[in-house]
């Protein structure tokens, strides 16, 4: 794949990291965010990030939202939707036809996503046929809409012994976390049943093989109960309530179910149907959303 833009400058490159990181910082807290939060979330020097900080505001993305409070604006919300579109793709791309490890796509990705127009970044999504997900799991955002977060739970919050869950995303840094990870098998799609929970361990079985794990890494694993009989949200009868476990497909119209909320680890309840039983009414996060069977499908619950 090919690109024509020049290479953007490094201060350029710096401002957008980290304005991507201002994202994911924002969309966590739900609004507005500190630069101490920037600084203990990035574990980087106070005078660093405020340099950064100031940079962004001169170019126009972020803003004081009251007394030591920030937040993205419009313009800067775009563009960091812009650069983690670009990147996600590019890791899909590495991954799929470079053959790259998945450990080395985020460093990789990196490279390239700061000097893509608007234009290429269409053509690559072409390319590859508009694809959902990035080798790590996240969802790769369609064009004017926003990241989504990331999808189920962490496996902090679901270390039961017995439980059998399926992985659905996993952090693609720390990147000796992330090899760690790959090593024991912890990769998207994979099933893994806790074992055991010590004081600050977790003991997991992937496959045949039983591992610890440091109660620390089960925050940058992301999971959904594993079960052995799905169904599709199209069986599901009025009244009737389900757990997402995975979206089959793919393409625009798997992107536009998640946009929706069909995410995995999300609840749906079906709410009405038409008279002749198509399209059916389903609720998730709050709203009502029509669907066809054949759409609904789509989704497989347990």
């Amino acid at each position: 794949m090919n690109k024509k833009n020049d290479k953007p400058n490094r201060q350029l490159i710096a401002m957008e990291d980290m304005l991507k990181e201002i994202y994911s910082l924002q969309a966590a807290k739900k609004s507005t965010w500190e630069l101490n939060d920037l600084v203990s979330e990035l574990s980087v020097a106070e005078e660093y990030t405020q340099g950064i900080c100031k940079a962004l505001m001169e170019i126009g993305w972020i803003q004081k939202a009251g007394r030591g409070q920030y937040q993205l604006t419009k313009l800067g919300n775009e563009r960091a939707v812009e650069l983690i579109r670009a990147h996600r793709l590019w890791e899909q791309y590495l991954s799929s036809h470079e053959g790259y490890h998945l450990v080395e796509l985020h460093a990789a990705a990196n490279q390239h996503e700061h000097s893509m127009s608007d234009e290429e970044v269409t053509i690559l999504d072409d390319t590859m046929g508009h694809p959902v997900w990035d080798p790590h799991g996240h969802a790769i955002p369609e064009k004017g809409m926003a990241a989504l977060p990331k999808t189920g739970e962490v496996l902090s919050n679901n270390c039961v012994p017995g439980h059998v869950l399926r992985v659905v995303a996993v952090d693609d840094r720390p990147e000796e976390l992330l090899a760690q990870f790959v090593e024991l098998g912890i990769l998207p799609g994979a099933e893994l049943t806790v074992v055991k929970l010590g004081s600050q361990t977790l003991e997991i079985e992937v496959g045949d093989r039983i591992s610890p794990l440091a109660f620390s890494a089960t925050q940058h694993i992301y999971v959904v109960p594993a079960t052995k009989f799905p169904v599709p949200l199209g069986r599901l009868k009025v009244g009737q309530r389900g757990q997402i476990i995975e979206l089959k497909g793919e393409g625009r119209l798997q992107r536009r179910l998640l946009s929706m909320g069909f995410v995995p680890g999300a609840f749906v309840s079906v709410v009405r149907q038409a008279p002749l039983g198509d399209p059916v009414q389903y609720r998730v996060k709050k709203a009502n959303i029509a669907l066809r069977r054949k759409e609904a499908n789509m989704l497989m619950v347990k």
